[in-house]
């Protein structure tokens, strides 16, 4: 049998050991997990974020609306109050990213080209690509818009011209011509020369000349989080520049593309870099949000995103009066430097959260709180749950004296909805079980850290009560430290 010495000797032994064990787990596990999770998702060309990164492997689609305009015969005939419009669609596209050019640089950064493919889903969607849109000519109104700073005296050519290939502002065509295969118009092959801007497309289409382009997005200069995690992800320069079309901080290249995002610890707000408007959003948080299981937060758009200056004083550097002669309202912003001078401006689908300006002109808009440009995170790991990115491309109709062709509206001021698209991404049950895995790593080890630490302390106590019981037994037998000095002696 083990004697009480040896078994109180084990016990507080292993107890010590257990317990320090334990302790020091408890302590310096997340530091360890953070650690580990660094290692993981810093990009270079062998991290497991990489290939992640460099393909795209969550599904993903873009949902096309198309605003038909239904009343064009009562507007040319003068008799219409308002542009009437029915939403069409959607049109399911499904979407697949590939990074390519990929180049790490000494710096903690990497360059890189996205080149981005669509195929049509017809059975997803609601409708044909042969579908016929109604809509207003942007060729017309792209011209008309250039022209509105230029002498009076050159407008009456202008408008005389564009009446030898057009008979009104408005054009009909199928809803693939309005997206990819982009619409034939002749004015196009001679506009150059007047209004003497490189125009390097000889259709119109908004999408048209992008699907499976490896530069129409321009090159990108990405922090892979090398140097500073908390940049994971974050764009540094775009087109060789960090600077975009807009004045003062509006200008500034920054935030995240959405494919990386290095844990977000309960930031009030996240931003996200928009290549197609040339700026970033800002994404406020909204609330909790939980799906397959695991628990994130909710961040969306508020009524600060376009603002224009009108509420949120810093977003006055969106508006340039020298340009737009009058800022717009709230609720849509001027991309037209961003699309080759073209009068186009980008708001949330049906002029959500935009000024009552807007939507009053138009018959057939329903805007909900579901148009809001939405993100999902899990914090701790920054996960993307979910994407609902959501935005509508508006042209702006201004009456311009001397081209009555573009003058055909109710109102000499008109911001014409035109379509609006949807990408959706959601968190796959394959990738949301890999985040549960690391989660219940992250909050499941200390629990076991703590029953080693329970565990050392019951060995421990166990000892100590061995070794008392020992030293209070009764006077005729041998006290512990005399056996243990005559043991001594002994040797």
């Amino acid at each position: 049998m083990v004697s009480a010495n040896k078994k109180s000797s084990l016990c507080m032994g292993f107890g010590s050991v257990f317990v320090v064990m334990g302790a020091i787990s408890v302590v310096f596990w997340p530091a360890l997990f953070f650690a580990q999770l660094k290692n993981n998702m810093i990009l270079t060309n062998v991290s497991e974020s990489f290939g992640i990164w460099k393909e795209t492997p969550i599904p993903m689609y873009l949902e096309c609306f198309m605003w038909n305009i239904t009343n064009m015969r009562e507007i040319l005939a003068g008799t219409a109050a308002k542009v009437e419009v029915n939403q069409m669609g959607p049109y399911v596209y499904r979407e697949s990213h590939s990074k390519t050019n990929i180049t790490f640089k000494d710096n903690g950064t990497v360059s890189f080209f996205n080149q981005r493919f669509w195929h049509y889903e017809p059975e997803m969607s609601n409708g044909s690509l042969s579908d016929r849109i109604t809509s207003i000519n942007p060729i017309v109104v792209s011209i008309a818009y250039m022209m509105r700073n230029e002498r009076l005296i050159l407008r009456p050519g202008v408008d005389a011209f564009l009446r030898i290939f057009h008979r009104n502002m408005f054009v009909t065509a199928n809803v693939s011509s309005w997206l990819f295969d982009g619409i034939d118009d002749p004015v196009l092959d001679i506009a150059q020369n007047i209004t003497e801007i490189d125009i390097p497309y000889d259709k119109f289409g908004w999408f048209y000349d992008r699907n499976g382009s490896e530069t129409f997005d321009g090159q990108f200069l990405m922090d892979t989080g090398a140097n500073d995690f908390s940049q994971l992800g974050n764009i540094v320069k775009w087109r060789n520049s960090n600077r975009t079309l807009y004045r003062d901080q509006c200008g500034e290249v920054k935030g995240s593309t959405g494919e990386l995002w290095a844990p977000e610890l309960g930031q009030p707000e996240v931003t996200i870099f928009a290549p197609d408007i040339c700026t970033y959003m800002t994404l406020h948080k909204q609330g909790p949000y939980s799906t397959e299981g695991i628990d994130g937060v909710m961040y969306a758009a508020n009524d600060s995103v376009f603002d224009n200056g009108y509420k949120y004083g810093s977003m006055a550097c969106y508006c340039d009066e020298v340009r737009d002669n009058e800022c717009l309202r709230p609720g849509a912003l001027n991309v037209s430097s961003c699309r080759l001078g073209a009068p186009a401006f980008v708001s949330m689908p049906h002029f959500y959260n935009a000024d009552p300006y807007y939507p009053s002109k138009i018959q057939g808009l329903d805007p909900v709180p579901d148009h809001a440009f939405r993100m999902a995170l899990e914090l701790f790991t920054g996960v993307p749950l979910f994407v609902k990115a959501q935005l509508q491309i508006n042209l702006l109709v201004r009456h311009i004296t001397g081209i009555s062709i573009n003058n055909q509206l109710p109102d000499r001021d008109t911001l014409v909805p035109m379509f609006w698209f949807r990408q959706e991404v959601a968190i796959t049950p394959e990738y949301a079980s890999l985040a549960r895995w690391a989660l219940n790593i992250r909050f499941g080890l200390p629990y076991v850290f703590y029953s080693i630490t329970v565990i050392g302390l019951l060995l421990l106590i166990s000892g100590i009560v061995v070794l008392i019981r020992k030293l209070l037994r009764s006077p005729d037998e041998q006290p512990i430290l005399q056996t243990q000095s005559q043991e001594d002696l002994s040797r």
